[in-house]
C-alpha cells in the first residue's frame, strides 16, 4: 500500500516497512491536522486479465 498527500509531499508506503495499519493511522492524522486529501494505490498493482 502506498498513501500519499494530493496537496504536499507526505507519502508513506508499506515498501518502506509500515504495516497499512500505520500508514492508514498517519494518513488519517495527516488529514485531520492538515486538512489535505490523502490517496492511496494498492502495492504491486494489481494485474489486468485480458480476455
Amino acid at each position: 500500500m502506498f498513501k500519499y498527500c494530493l496537496e504536499c509531499d507526505w507519502q508513506m508506503s508499506t515498501a518502506d516497512g509500515y504495516t497499512e495499519e500505520e500508514i492508514s493511522e498517519k494518513a488519517i492524522e495527516h488529514f485531520v491536522e492538515t486538512g489535505h486529501t490523502v490517496d492511496s494505490i494498492r502495492l504491486p498493482p494489481p494485474i489486468v486479465l485480458q480476455n
